[in-house]
């Protein structure tokens, strides 16, 4: 019988810096500055990675908070 083994990080596939995740977020039409990106981060708990002096994060990750900050923001915006 084969194990699944389950890991709680992401992929590394997807890693990025914040930087190249802010510019790759511009192209959806939702953008986020570096530290509201860092502010979502945080909020959710998504993990990060530091390798030197730099942090990394999985864009799918990312991605997935950008959906559920925006959502947020649109159902806050209704209720006003």
């Amino acid at each position: 019988m084969a194990l699944s083994v389950i890991t709680p990080e992401s992929v590394t596939g997807d890693l990025v810096t914040l930087k190249e995740a802010v510019l790759l977020l511009k192209d959806t039409g939702y953008p986020a500055s570096q530290s509201t990106l860092r502010r979502w981060i945080n909020r959710h708990g998504v993990l990060t990675k530091r390798i030197g002096r730099v942090d990394y994060v999985c864009f799918s990750d990312v991605l997935l908070v950008q959906r559920d900050e925006y959502e947020r923001m649109l159902a806050e915006a209704h209720q006003r």
